[in-house]
């Protein structure tokens, strides 16, 4: 899938499943306390189309999940996932917020419950974001640090796992990074063909030796 449709598909799904969730959510935190079934209920009962928006609700909350999938980046970096996931949390949270200071009607537990759950929902979307936001913008490690020059050596399978261990322990001593570019120009000197596999061995062996 293109990118650009993939973005477009994003916001389209995000946008759906927030609008479901606020009515489903709108219409749930005018009913109040209420209950439906069993012999031994002592709320009152829950009105029609109760059941009907709960699932509503839930299908939204779907949907903006999906939004966030469908995303190229999902929650990693900006993009359109993060943009789902602040009008899902922050949207909806000012959303129940300014319903329960403006409607005089609503029944005072859902108020309390809509104050609570802004309370909530707006830190939570902000903060995700900004923790994001600094991890991503994190000075990067250098590439020619000893450990991240160690770590690429493991990786390219250039060392096993005891010999990463062996030169992990005396990684930060004066002359690892002297043991490193042995080892790096063993590899490129095999590689070239100007060792054999015996004198590739035997100076991989003399940098990973550590005893």
């Amino acid at each position: 899938m293109k990118p650009v449709v993939r973005d477009v598909l994003s916001v389209v799904l995000g946008l759906a499943g927030a609008a479901a969730m606020w009515v489903g959510m709108n219409w749930l935190l005018n009913t109040g306390n209420c209950a439906s079934g069993g012999p031994y209920i002592s709320t009152r009962s829950c009105p029609p189309g109760t059941i009907t928006f709960s699932l509503v609700l839930g299908g939204g909350t779907l949907l903006w999940l999906a939004g966030i999938a469908a995303s190229r980046k999902g929650l990693n970096a900006r993009g359109t996932g993060q943009l789902v996931w602040l009008i899902g949390f922050v949207g909806l949270g000012l959303a129940v917020i300014l319903k329960a200071a403006l409607q005089d009607s609503m029944p005072s537990e859902s108020r309390l419950g809509a104050f609570i759950m802004g309370g909530v929902f707006i830190p939570v979307g902000i903060g995700f974001v900004v923790q994001r936001k600094s991890e991503t913008t994190a000075a990067p490690e250098d590439p020619r640090s000893p450990r991240k020059r160690l770590r690429r050596l493991r990786d390219n399978g250039v060392l096993d796992a005891e010999e990463f261990a062996r030169l992990r322990s005396v990684i930060g001593e004066e002359g690892a990074a002297d043991r490193l570019d042995v080892l790096e120009r063993a590899v490129a000197d095999y590689a070239s063909g100007l060792l054999s596999t015996p004198e590739y061995e035997d100076r991989k062996r003399s940098a990973t030796f550590t005893g």
